[in-house]
């Protein structure tokens, strides 16, 4: 009688995304720095002779200031004015003699016109500029950190691997505490500390997203706090100079049984007496004057947040929001980017994890 072979050990089942691999992390830039540099049309000339170029540069310097991203001249060729400026009634030297041209600088622009085709804003990367320059030589002040943002080097390697870990514990948490919504974790990078965890309610309500409720939490923290909840919070230890207000214990607990996770650092710096702050020569605001809102910290979230999420970051002060999975109302990537708003007095950078698959669907 043949002895049967043993069974193979049973694995335990983990959640599709937590098979899939996370293979990196990118930058959500806005569109200036992806998007090819519109052209516009512009009006040249070409000087006779290169004796001429002082007396025109400088008074189109003083009577049409345009192009101030541009180099004006390209040889003896010299940018005038936007084509756009012209009234299609007028020619080129009726539209110049409304700016008291002198006489011979005049004549010197109105020789040998033609219309080409410039860039519409200067280069903010390197890759845009390259590209500008075959159409008219440009203006260019590389920003490093901007390029290393877009090709993704702007993380150590210690960094991706922490980052990518809480992507992977959002993933868990939401799956083994909250019902399988999304949950978020709000990140004192300095430690690196979690100072905070909320995970969506049932209610359709955007007050219960998970993003407004985190920013609530981390109020928390700081002895604030506005949502009224059922939940236990897990509690301080007297002796020790960080909280743990904003964390509900049953995250807590769950991470403190997990193997996994006993390395990790909770907690968030309790708030100072103003009376209390030491001045520190160059030091951000969060190691000034301590924890205010989410100012100096990062935020990771399983779902893009919507708009009212988005900008509760905002105005909390974040200083890196990192998601996961887009959401069919997401601010920041899937809809616009709220982040890259000019107008909005605060502005946070934003990264998206990404997996294998969605390297399989490119």
């Amino acid at each position: 009688m043949d002895i049967a072979d043993p069974p193979p050990n049973k694995r335990a089942r983990k959640s599709p995304i937590l098979e899939q691999d996370i293979t990196g992390i990118q930058a959500i830039l806005s569109e200036e720095f992806d998007e090819d540099i519109a052209l516009i049309k512009a009006h040249s000339c070409q000087l006779e002779t290169k004796q001429q170029l002082q007396a025109v540069i400088q008074e189109l310097s003083q009577k049409l200031p345009h192009f101030q991203h541009l180099k004006r001249v390209q040889d003896r060729s010299v940018l005038i004015c936007p084509s756009s400026e012209i009234d299609v009634s007028n020619t080129l030297e009726q539209h110049l003699e409304q700016f008291a041209f002198s006489e011979h600088v005049l004549r010197a622009l109105c020789h040998g016109v033609r219309v080409v085709e410039v860039p519409e804003r200067m280069p903010r990367l390197r890759v845009q500029y390259e590209k500008t320059t075959q159409h008219w030589p440009c203006k260019f002040h590389p920003n490093h950190y901007s390029e290393s943002l877009r090709n993704g080097t702007n993380f150590s390697s210690e960094q991706r691997i922490f980052h990518k870990r809480i992507a992977q514990l959002l993933v868990r948490l939401s799956r083994d505490v909250n019902a399988g919504r999304p949950v978020g974790i709000c990140v004192d990078p300095r430690q690196p500390s979690i100072v905070s965890i909320a995970g969506a309610r049932e209610s359709p309500s955007p007050h219960e997203h998970c993003g407004m409720l985190l920013v609530d939490f981390v109020a928390r923290s700081q002895e604030g706090g506005a949502t009224k909840t059922e939940l236990t919070f897990t509690e301080d230890s007297e002796e020790k100079e960080t909280t743990l207000r904003g964390i509900p214990r049953a995250y807590y607990d769950y991470l403190r049984k997990d193997e996994d996770y006993k390395d990790l650092t909770f907690g968030a710096e309790k708030s100072r007496e103003s009376k209390e702050v030491e001045q520190v020569q160059g030091a951000d605001n969060l190691a000034k004057f301590g924890p205010y809102l989410c100012t100096g910290y990062d935020v990771y979230l399983l779902q893009e947040p919507c708009l009212m999420c988005s900008m509760a970051l905002v105005h909390s002060r974040a200083k890196r929001v990192f998601f996961l999975r887009n959401s069919e109302n997401g601010a920041l990537a899937t809809r616009f980017q709220l982040h890259s708003v000019r107008e909005l007095n605060h502005h946070y950078e934003v990264f998206q994890f990404t997996t294998n698959e969605d390297k399989d669907l490119t």
